[in-house]
């Protein structure tokens, strides 16, 4: 595995576990976002569509960025079943990328309004998407 690549990954997952933990940080803490786009956050935060499945959708973002860190952990400390998890990862990162359109869709067509926490997810989940094609491509 190319190590730029598996740091950028491991760098992006970062990336999407902080940004999706401000969002449940903040919701936790009933604290309103600063949203740099001159857009008010909560608009689509706390809309009818923040939730997937009965669980808020920045709950299922930060899973998914977790499971990705760990995932690429796993792989540099334990190459033995690298091809199975290398899939795995590249499924997950597609799923992932097409929830994150779909997300972002919604915003611009059904919403209305747009969340910059939710655009920097979509960003870092499509980066990590093409990084995945590249590491396990």
């Amino acid at each position: 595995m190319n190590q730029a690549f598996v740091a950028t990954f491991l760098a992006l997952s970062a990336g999407g576990i902080i940004n999706s933990g401000y969002l449940f940080y903040q919701h936790h803490k009933k604290k309103s976002l600063i949203c740099p786009l001159n857009h008010d956050c909560s608009v689509v935060t706390e809309s009818k569509w923040n939730k997937t499945l009965f669980v808020r959708n920045e709950i299922l973002g930060l899973l998914f960025f977790v499971f990705l860190f760990i995932s690429m952990l796993y792989l540099i400390l334990n190459q033995n079943l690298s091809s199975t998890l290398k899939i795995i990862i590249l499924i997950a990162t597609a799923l992932g990328l097409l929830f994150s359109i779909f997300l972002v869709l919604l915003q611009k067509y059904v919403i209305k309004d747009y969340c910059f926490y939710c655009l920097i997810s979509a960003i870092i989940t499509l980066l990590i998407f093409l990084n995945s094609i590249y590491l396990f491509g």
